[in-house]
């Protein structure tokens, strides 16, 4: 694999530089939207907190369905173990 040149990495640079300007404008155009309308960032708020307590329940029930495997998982290592006793 060739070494880039010089002149490669400066177009390159040049390139991205551009696409970063070009990220800038859009996020400034999009922050102007959401100030001119403030109906727009009030449902931002909204859906951002439905999103944060969606969020909590679901760790919740992850934390909930966790405990059930454990408690069937020990149940069933009961059952195997009371039922094929280890012969001495």
């Amino acid at each position: 694999m060739e070494t880039p040149t010089i002149d490669e990495l400066i177009v390159k640079l040049k390139e991205i530089h551009s696409g970063l300007r070009q990220n800038l404008a859009d996020l400034h155009q999009k922050l102007e939207v959401l100030d001119s309308e403030p109906e727009l960032l009030s449902s931002v708020e909204v859906l951002t907190k439905d999103a944060e307590s969606r969020a909590n329940n679901l760790e919740i029930e992850v934390k909930q369905l966790r405990e059930e495997i454990k408690a069937i998982k020990e149940i069933l290592g009961f059952k195997f173990e009371t039922n094929n006793p280890v012969n001495t």
